[in-house]
């Protein structure tokens, strides 16, 4: 009569998704509605999705495919800032690069351990 009609298995999704939107708003990462979301860019759902981690000068020194993917041609002009994470979201044709200030990587690193299910080292 009292309590929750939920089962088990909706119990722990809903307890998921409650850490992974935390851990995304201290990386300084908007979700909502179980999505990512960034200015002019497509969300892209949390269930299934990856995350990867690149420092910007790292990142700075290849042309990614992501990159051209969101950016076209521009990909080649577009300079990443050398004080900034590149968190790339991607879950089967969406993709979605969301910058991040490098003092927050330890929040990333473990929202990223947490969509990914392991732990994700920076590359």
């Amino acid at each position: 009569m009292f309590g929750s009609k939920k089962t088990d298995e909706e119990k722990t999704a809903a307890r998921r998704q409650r850490q992974i939107t935390h851990a995304a708003a201290s990386a300084g990462i908007t979700v909502m509605g179980g999505k990512f979301r960034a200015p002019n860019q497509d969300p892209i759902a949390i269930d299934g999705a990856r995350m990867t981690i690149e420092r910007g000068e790292d990142a700075g020194k290849r042309v990614t495919a992501t990159r051209v993917l969101l950016t076209g041609v521009f990909a080649l002009l577009i300079k990443k800032d050398q004080t900034q994470l590149f968190i790339t979201v991607e879950n089967g044709d969406q993709v979605m690069m969301i910058p991040v200030p490098a003092k927050k990587e330890a929040a990333a690193r473990v929202l990223a351990t947490m969509v990914n299910g392991e732990a994700t080292g920076v590359n």
